[in-house]
């Protein structure tokens, strides 16, 4: 081998070491100024973005239950009757009768709540308290679970506003103590839309004198 070409050997060999000395040097700095367990794993800015409730993930919004009252005053007896023969299974309305799988709902409406002799009531039921009220039947006959949420009452109840209001008012035909029902203030009546301008009329003639 030429001394040249020694040289040139020597020359390639230490430039390979100085390159590999270079990207060791590198990555010795590196580590120093960022360790290994900071290393950025993910580039950019966290935006945070408000959760957006929306109405399928909410359910959906539940209805205020209309005031009975009215539509009480409006329901037929025949209609309440024919109701009524979804309870029949469970419950009598004649008077003297003695309680079926539920008690006789004879003289229900305005009867304290729980305290008809010979029918075992829960305490569920008990514990709602005062009077069977036309906004009180409403409520139970709507969800009985609602306000007697341990009660023996296994009808799932009435879901239609009419439905109910028909139901007590037959419940007020066989209840002879039945208190009248409120009066409901009648509603203010709405203001007339405004009329648009009329054309103006004639003036009138001014008396003669």
């Amino acid at each position: 081998m030429s001394f040249l070409d020694n040289r040139t050997f020597q020359a390639v060999v230490s430039a390979f070491w100085l390159a590999f000395l270079a990207v060791l040097g590198v990555n010795i700095v590196g580590n120093l100024i960022m360790p290994e367990h900071e290393t950025v794993e993910k580039f950019g800015y966290p935006v945070e973005v408000p959760e957006v409730q929306t109405a399928a993930a909410s359910g959906p919004a539940e209805t205020a239950r209309p005031n009975i009252i009215p539509l009480i005053a409006v329901a037929t007896v025949e209609n309440g009757a024919t109701v009524f023969r979804k309870c029949q299974s469970c419950h009598s309305v004649e008077e003297g009768a003695k309680p079926m799988t539920g008690p006789n709902l004879h003289g229900v409406v305005g009867r304290p709540v729980g305290t008809l002799a010979g029918f075992n009531f829960t305490e569920s039921l008990k514990a709602i308290g005062g009077e069977w009220s036309y906004q009180k039947l409403d409520d139970y006959l709507e969800n009985p679970k609602h306000l007697a949420p341990k009660g023996s009452m296994s009808f799932a109840g009435l879901k239609k506003h009419d439905e109910r209001a028909a139901a007590i008012k037959f419940l007020m035909s066989v209840s002879p103590a039945a208190p009248p029902l409120p009066e409901v203030p009648a509603e203010a009546p709405a203001a007339p839309a405004e009329a648009a301008p009329a054309e103006a009329a004639p003036a009138e003639a001014a008396p003669a004198k």
